[in-house]
């Protein structure tokens, strides 16, 4: 046996395997491979290893490819693999490394993309449950003397800096993204900040951008997104980056109701999915109001603690408490004569419900410390990817503030139900990512890759669709973007998309009596005027609950093949309750399966 030892990483589970210094070594299914990995995602003949001065790494016919640091290599070719780097054969990943400790720098274990997305979704289901905050960063890596990153100085800097419980990934060629689990804010630019430090010892040069949950966001999109974001410097997207595309019915008559609904003062209030480009329309609504010479400004709602919210909602006089060293304006002083959006209003604490209810009567502010209330003149957009109805049911919302924010209701229908719009979509992206990358033209989308975009269901919306062609661009060295420099692990999932019926067809069933027998949120624009009675507010409301039920139930049971036990321990309800939502929305029972 040799200084080097393979490691062979399947579904998180490790094995390391001692190397002779030199010969051929087959890795496959195939049982006479001299590395046997039991895996469906490779191939009985996959790759091969040759060993000698140097390692090289062979794809021999394989059917789901070889990728050498996230860019797959030609069929039959050797190429050049050093020590450390990252082979992926399917979705198993293969490392060499030395065996004899100091035989060469350190190196930190560097995992796949796809795999590092499961684990940051992983990690936002269990911090929902703890409360704990974690990290996302992104490391974009560029040498400072122009001769290329120095792989050898990089891993040994990701080893020296980050601390055992962290997990290192790559992105793309040069872009690394690291989880930064039970990690305050102040911690995380710490270890952010010790890993700048040893990476400029090594004359590299390294942008980072920080996400931190649930501060920047609570899904694994909007962390990666805003990461994305920031290590470019720009702020969270919004209407002066993406170009909605309104090519479907739903999304033109959104288009048109908010026309209208811009022109006046009324509150707004905006429902949809996470992704789907809320903030968008928000800034839509602005843009193309009255105020629109005004601010505009944002608060994310489950970013803040109370105390801090009120302070940047209302302001503080110099004295209100530790800390407050000088007088502070609030958002809503500073948003006067414009817009303020409340993102994500479902997760304001009660208390600072009643406080913002007072500010949405009176239109008066008063500041943290002060004694006095001083007029403001601000519209109110609210923004939020919940059940409010359900909240205001549970008593977590007050109705109150429901019915003053609900002057007008618009929902964003998810990306899923207007497949039409994914191509000109990706297209925009396409085309964003290359200029700001510096690139002179942008690569076409191959049509298996359209294709495949066109087949993927989205479950995190624009927002996904737009990581993932900005992670394709990064990849697409030469030629057109292909399909495997999409994220095929989690893409292998698809269904076929939906066409909501229109708002009018919906109506007229709803008024006869009829079923809400639909496939998708039905009303892509809710209308509600500021003196609607609350029973219709109720019943529209109703309405969209009934169509988004559904169409949960629906992608559940076609995520669990049919099997509807699967389904209800999925959903969170046993298999009866299960069963009368299927009898009470006209869904037939699905067959069965062989294997239930």
């Amino acid at each position: 046996m040799g200084e080097r030892t393979l490691l062979i990483g399947v579904d998180g589970a490790l094995t390391t395997h001692p190397l002779p210094d030199a010969g051929s070594f087959s890795i496959g299914r195939d049982p006479t491979s001299t590395f046997v990995v039991n895996h469906a995602s490779v191939s009985r003949r996959h790759a091969l290893l040759h060993l000698g001065t140097d390692v090289h790494v062979e794809d021999v016919g394989s059917a789901n490819g070889v990728r050498l640091q996230g860019e797959p290599i030609p069929t039959g070719e050797r190429v050049a693999v050093r020590l450390g780097e990252v082979i992926e054969l399917g979705e198993v990943i293969v490392i060499v490394r030395p065996s004899r400790v100091g035989a060469t720098p350190r190196v930190r274990r560097v995992w796949p993309h796809s795999y590092f997305e499961g684990r940051v979704e992983e990690q936002c289901a269990r911090a929902e449950r703890s409360g704990e905050e974690f990290a996302v960063l992104r490391v974009n890596l560029q040498a400072a003397t122009g001769t290329g990153v120095p792989q050898e100085s990089v891993d040994e800097a990701f080893a020296s800096a980050l601390r055992a419980s962290d997990m290192l990934a790559l992105y793309a060629p040069d872009e690394y993204e690291v989880l930064l689990v039970d990690t305050s804010a102040t911690d995380a630019e710490m270890v952010s900040e010790r890993l700048r430090l040893h990476l400029e010892r090594s004359e590299v040069r390294a942008h980072m951008g920080m996400a931190l949950y649930p501060r920047d966001g609570s899904t694994p999109e909007a962390l990666v997104a805003r990461a994305c974001d920031a290590v470019r410097g720009v702020e969270p997207v919004g209407a002066t980056e993406v170009v909605p595309v309104a090519t479907s019915n739903a999304m033109r008559d959104l288009q048109h109701l908010t026309e209208q609904v811009a022109q006046s003062d009324l509150s707004v209030l905006i429902m949809g999915e996470t992704g789907a480009g809320k903030e968008v329309l928000a800034e839509t609504v602005h843009r193309l109001s009255p105020r629109a010479k005004g601010p505009f400004v944002r608060l994310h709602c489950a970013a803040l603690s109370e105390q801090l919210l009120e302070s940047e909602l209302f302001g503080h006089e110099k004295g209100a408490f530790t800390g407050a060293h000088q007088t502070k304006r609030g958002l809503l002083e500073s948003a006067d004569q414009g817009t303020v959006l409340l993102d994500e209003i479902g997760e304001l604490p009660l208390t600072m419900q009643v406080k913002l209810l007072r500010v949405l009567e009176d239109r008066k502010v008063q500041r943290v410390g002060a004694l006095t209330a001083r007029p403001v003149d601000v519209r109110f957009i609210a923004a939020t990817n919940r059940d409010l109805e359900a909240e205001v049911a549970k008593g977590r919302f007050r109705l109150d503030l429901f019915f003053r924010l609900n002057g007008v209701t618009l929902f964003v229908p998810p990306l899923r139900s207007r497949p039409e719009e994914i191509e000109s979509l990706a297209r925009t992206f396409v085309s964003q990512a290359a200029q700001r990358m510096g690139r002179a033209d942008a690569p076409a989308l191959s049509p298996e890759a359209l294709d495949r975009l066109k087949a993927y269901s989205w479950p995190g919306n624009v927002r996904e669709l737009r990581n993932a062609i900005e992670r394709a661009v990064l990849l697409c060295v030469r030629g057109p973007i292909r399909v495997e420099h999409l994220p095929t692990e989690k893409m292998g999932a698809t269904r076929a998309p939906i066409s909501p019926p229109g708002p009018a067809e919906a109506a007229a069933s709803l008024a006869a009596g009829g079923s809400t027998d639909f496939d998708a949120p039905t009303l892509p624009a809710i209308r509600a005027s500021a003196d609607s009675r609350p029973a219709d507010s109720i019943r529209a409301l109703d309405l969209q609950r009934v169509a988004l039920e559904r169409q949960h139930i629906l992608e559940t049971l076609d995520a669990c093949a049919g099997n509807q036990t699967r389904a209800a321990k999925m959903l969170g309800i046993s298999r009866g309750t299960l069963l009368a939502r299927l009898d009470a929305f006209g869904i037939p029972r699905p067959r069965k399966a062989r294997d239930d």
